[in-house]
């Protein structure tokens, strides 16, 4: 193992000490602080994907289905859940029909928090192009 690879402390303790530490502040500097970490981790500097959720795109868009996926809002710093018609997809954006909002949008896939399969099929239409999002 590489000296770089090598973890500086064991998890295990660290969390449950910083476990300790949230449950003894107050509920709305705790929400803001998770607020805060999750605005971090989803920013737009951030491009890191989950694997097993581009996995899901990928296997949507290929067979044509629906995908439920949880997109993370930076505004409201939540996760929220949208049906998506997948048109084109890359590891920067994806760009689909959006159920909630009735239009083709385009998400950062790093923003993907969560994605499933829906049993139902779509086509994408003839004169969609990804240059035009």
């Amino acid at each position: 193992m590489d000296y770089y690879e090598k973890p500086l402390v064991d998890r295990k303790p660290l969390l449950a000490i910083l476990k300790k530490i949230e449950e003894m502040l107050p509920k709305k500097e705790r929400d803001g602080i998770i607020k805060d970490f999750l605005r971090r981790k989803y920013s737009t500097f951030n491009n890191e994907i989950d694997e097993k959720v581009y996995a899901v795109i990928e296997k949507a868009f290929d067979k044509l289905k629906t995908a439920e996926i949880g997109y993370f809002d930076i505004e409201s710093a939540e996760v929220k859940k949208r049906l998506l018609d997948i048109y084109y997809k890359s590891r920067k954006y994806t760009i689909g029909y959006c159920h909630l909002k009735n239009a083709i949008r385009k998400f950062r896939t790093s923003r993907i928090a969560c994605a499933k399969i829906i049993d139902k099929n779509y086509a994408i239409p003839s004169d969609f192009n990804k240059n035009d999002y």
